[in-house]
């Protein structure tokens, strides 16, 4: 028989114990996984900034992300002008070649500024992931007519014309940050590709018997213009990509920064969790050895 007292003092020591083994159980993962608590119950009190923390990572995350897509377009862009001033600048070359030049040389190297007109064409095509890179909001259409054979006669002295755009003049924006959107990007219609395709045209079309000397004149001009303005959508572009990565570089440094903060938040210090993994073990075991003592110990041990 036992004791009413020593039935409430097991009563007692059984609630003891098992919260001793939930405490050891809780100090076992802690010192196993080096975290407070494997859910926000384990971090109650700061389950609210973790959770903040956690919310601008993701927002971070998502602009680098995103950010990357439009550095690639940037890069795209900058390479594909950098070649239409290269083109362009062979058909100076040949504007030069034709001074003094008539017949059958002439007819040729109108052919040979004809084929250039339709790499510079293809260039204004670009396409990259299924986007139209130079046809402003109308990425799903390409923004120059490839039959450049359709193209009507440019006469001297002539006159801006892009009857053979099909986009739009919207140029691209990206949010990269809460407070900054970067503007990048250029389309076929911008004054300088126009003033080059116009210079295309002119070589392409004009009289070469005799050579119409007034049309070479013009389309040297507006291949020089053109270039200096290609020039200047470079230098945009180049500024956009420079800002663009530079806020990319500030995005990774902050995720290392949530980073470290969320892991001081849910970590512990592995060798405090380890002594205090001990002392409650410790502390289990004796409650066990009294719970033992207790149960051994009745009215009739009492009288014998």
């Amino acid at each position: 028989m036992e004791r009413i007292a020593t039935a409430n003092h097991q009563n007692t020591l059984v609630r003891y114990m098992m919260q001793a083994e939930s405490r050891v159980a809780t100090a076992q993962i802690s010192a196993s996984s080096g975290l407070k608590s494997t859910d926000f119950k384990g971090v109650a009190s700061d389950s609210g900034r973790i959770v903040d923390l956690d919310s601008t990572y993701r927002r971070t995350e998502r602009y680098i992300d995103e950010g990357e897509v439009v550095s690639g377009r940037i890069d795209t862009m900058d390479s594909t002008v950098g070649s239409m001033i290269d083109v362009t600048n062979r058909l100076q070359s040949l504007i030069t070649s034709l001074q003094g030049v008539a017949g059958s040389a002439a007819a040729g190297v109108q052919e040979e500024a004809a084929g250039l007109m339709k790499e510079f064409v293809a260039l204004l095509n670009t396409r990259l992931e299924g986007r139209y890179l130079f046809a402003g909001s109308r990425t799903d259409t390409a923004p120059v007519n490839s039959d450049t054979s359709s193209y009507p006669p440019v006469t001297v002295p002539s006159t801006a014309d892009t009857s053979w755009y099909s986009g739009d003049g919207s140029l691209s924006y990206f949010q990269a940050a809460d407070d900054l959107v970067i503007e990048y990007g250029a389309t076929a219609d911008d004054p300088a590709i126009e003033k080059a395709m116009r210079a295309f045209t002119l070589l392409s079309t004009m009289s070469t018997d005799p050579v119409d000397g007034d049309a070479l004149d013009e389309a040297s001009t507006l291949a020089a213009d053109g270039v200096d303005g290609m020039s200047v959508i470079r230098a945009r572009l180049g500024t956009a990509s420079g800002t663009l990565e530079r806020t990319l570089d500030r995005h990774v440094d902050t995720q290392l920064v949530l980073e470290t903060q969320v892991d001081d938040l849910r970590s512990v210090d592995l060798a405090e969790a380890t002594v205090r993994l001990s002392q409650l073990q410790a502390s289990l075991e004796a409650t066990m050895s009294l719970m033992k003592v207790l149960q051994s110990t009745n009215l009739n041990d009492l009288l014998a």
